[in-house]
């Protein structure tokens, strides 16, 4: 994997929210992201702010696919229990979903991006799983019009009813007014300025200049391609790395 410079979006949720213009890109570059998935018929299932790296362009990027289900057609459905406790669909805790449960949590990473915390939370398991599935989110009073649209839509608890269910998927996402006059065409050839750049690097300076130059004793290098050789595990050169 490539080195990315800024760490994941967690770390920035730590002490609170971030702006709103943060919010709003970083949760479009997510429905980039899914919508690649989707296109592929691949359900993430564990949509999360940890999940969520933050490039040395400034661009978020989805990771961390260990958990992902391919043939996911946007009808098929999937009963394995899995992904991140406050995160989780209603539908998947019930054991019968669709990939739309990623864009139940995508809302719930843009709530924890918003406000630092996610919509639903409990003393134990048990109660978290309670609130997901019986109570709705307490929106904080002070988010606009526009972005509590969006997460009213896509914390529904029906996901048939749910932003993003149909067949269309992402590009009924695209069209929620929260996103309103983003050049999505722009924000995938990455020509857009990003909120913020880790490192203080412009987002027109080349990567090139960020790769890192290991440098490894020769000797080591080469007592670690025979211990790999020996447990018959396939490894890259260093000039694939």
């Amino acid at each position: 994997m490539e080195f990315a410079e800024g760490g994941d979006l967690a770390s920035y949720t730590a002490t609170g929210g971030i702006p709103l213009d943060g919010v709003r890109f970083y949760s479009a570059c997510m429905v980039l992201g899914l919508q690649f998935l989707h296109r592929h018929n691949i359900a993430h299932r564990d949509i999360k702010v940890a999940n969520v790296l933050l490039c040395s362009d400034g661009y978020a990027q989805i990771t961390d696919f260990g958990l992902c289900k391919e043939g996911m057609t946007f009808d098929r459905t999937a009963s394995y229990l899995c992904g991140t406790l406050p995160y989780l669909a209603p539908e998947v805790i019930r054991a019968k979903y669709t990939r739309t449960a990623d864009w139940w949590s995508l809302g719930v990473t843009i709530f924890k991006l918003l406000t630092g915390t996610v919509p639903f939370y409990g003393a134990n398991q048990h109660e978290v799983l309670k609130r997901i599935c019986y109570e709705e989110p307490k929106y904080p009073e002070d988010i606009t019009e526009e972005t509590r649209s969006l997460l009213v839509n896509l914390l529904k608890k029906d996901p048939a009813q749910r932003l993003g269910a149909g067949e269309h998927g992402a590009e009924d996402v695209k069209k929620s007014p929260f996103f309103q006059g983003l050049d999505w065409e722009a924000l995938e050839k990455k020509e857009l300025e990003p909120p913020f750049i880790p490192g203080g690097r412009t987002h027109s300076q080349p990567e090139e200049s960020l790769k890192l130059m290991a440098k490894v004793d020769a000797k080591v290098w080469e007592e670690t391609e025979w211990a790999l050789v020996e447990l018959n595990y396939p490894f890259s050169s260093a000039s694939e790395i």
